[in-house]
């Protein structure tokens, strides 16, 4: 690292500082059931960031992310059965407007961090540490991005992160919003009564709290959090996990209650009705050898109420959540997950597959299912394969998912959403 004598001009303060970014390709094509359109695109881009060179403890950082498209078939394309049009493929760009496939570019980054003996705080648009429920969840061209204060604090065995966010740019989109206009941009489901939720723009939210507490003891790890989505809810999480001898064993709790403000709204206007108290509590079995990796896990959302947190801040992260496959919106449901991973005599290639069945959602059951999705069961197979010597930094993954409707073959329950098999290819290379 460079010291601060070595800064005599304001362009010494980016001139010594480190650029990094990555060059992205992904190929998706989902195959949906029977006579239902079939769709694929591949997207090209990358991403540019640049931190400055400390000084007097500041440091400044700015980061863009472009996305363009190589190829596709017509992914606006209606299916002449249900009406609908490409749903993950069109992830791969903006989802707010579907006709745009070149003019991708976003401010992903703009910041201003000080860093101190146990930590840092930062302001501006940033890189946020993950959560198990707010997080970037970088599975597509653009991940989620916030912008707030972020307070890191580290002491002995302890670590605090204190946030405020006010602005959101969430996965798959461009532009960057305010909390009222930005909760309810995707899917807003449907309420317990059949109604369908009109929440969008009506929630006059101003942003989210988060507090974090994580801890080890001996051979546990502790994880404590608390958000509070202003005007919306509040949720609670406690994680205890136990290592020892390659076998980890955990178990998670999320409790949520509603902000008062709900009642003061119309019902469909409601993110969560008043009488609603999301509860979870998910529980994994871990082994862990020199090769493999077995895990089985369950997770229970009981009667109380629906499960309910923001798609546009991420994705949860339960013990049984996967690749497309996750627990918001469902209330008395179980899901179980089974998975493994093996990496094999060259170190840089691994393989793993995970198995997911929920079993309790019922379509037209809208008071535990919000988006009336079926009791399905599904597989993920992974391939990964990193390069070493002059290649080193390329990434290549592969991801196949196939997911198969338990109840319904209904052509209006399960396009894009069931009955489907889907191929992603991505090439990452980081520098």
């Amino acid at each position: 690292m460079h010291s601060q004598k070595d800064v005599e001009t304001l362009s010494d303060v980016f001139g010594l500082g480190t650029i990094s970014g990555h060059v992205r390709n992904f190929f998706m094509n989902t195959i949906n059931q029977g006579e239902l359109t079939d769709y694929y695109a591949n997207a090209t881009g990358g991403a540019l960031r640049i931190r400055s060179h400390q000084i007097f403890g500041f440091e400044l950082g700015v980061a863009g992310i472009f996305t363009y498209k190589l190829f596709s078939n017509d992914l606006n394309r209606m299916d002449p059965i249900t009406g609908g049009t490409a749903k993950f493929e069109h992830q791969l760009f903006d989802v707010l407007d579907q006709d745009n496939f070149n003019d991708l570019d976003r401010l992903e980054e703009l910041y201003i961090r000080y860093i101190f003996e146990h930590g840092y705080l930062v302001y501006g648009k940033m890189t946020i540490q993950d959560t198990p429920l707010m997080n970037r969840s970088d599975g597509r061209m653009k991940p989620f991005a916030f912008k707030g204060v972020w307070l890191h604090y580290i002491t002995g065995k302890n670590r605090f992160n204190l946030a405020w966010i006010d602005r959101i740019s969430p996965r798959s989109i461009v532009e960057w919003f305010d909390f009222k206009e930005g909760i309810g941009l995707f899917n807003q489901g449907f309420q317990p009564d059949g109604s369908e939720a009109e929440y969008h723009e009506n929630l006059e939210s101003e942003g989210l709290a988060m507090l974090e507490y994580q801890t080890r003891v001996s051979n546990f790890n502790l994880q404590v959090y608390q958000w509070y989505l202003h005007n919306i809810s509040y949720t609670g999480w406690l994680g205890v996990a136990y290592h020892k001898n390659g076998w980890n064993l955990g178990v998670q709790y999320a409790l949520q209650i509603p902000d008062g403000f709900q009642k003061t709204l119309e019902y469909e206007k409601r993110y969560v009705q008043p009488e609603e108290r999301g509860q979870v509590l998910s529980g994994q079995i871990q082994y862990l050898t020199d090769r493999w990796t077995m895990r089985a896990a369950y997770s229970r959302a009981f009667a109380s109420g629906r499960f309910l947190f923001p798609r546009e801040l991420g994705r949860d992260q339960f013990y049984t959540s996967i690749s497309r496959s996750r627990l918001d919106g469902f209330g008395n449901t179980g899901v179980l997950t089974l998975g493994g991973d093996h990496t094999f005599g060259i170190e840089r290639f691994s393989a793993g597959f995970d198995y997911t069945r929920t079993f309790g959602p019922e379509v037209d059951a809208f008071k535990f299912n919000k988006y009336n999705l079926d009791a399905y069961q599904q597989v993920n197979l992974r391939l990964n394969y990193e390069f070493k010597g002059f290649l080193r930094g390329l990434h290549m993954a592969f991801l196949y998912v196939y997911r198969d409707n338990l109840n319904t073959d209904d052509p209006q329950v399960v396009f894009n959403r069931g009955n489907l098999h889907q191929l992603n290819f991505i090439t990452n290379f980081e520098f």
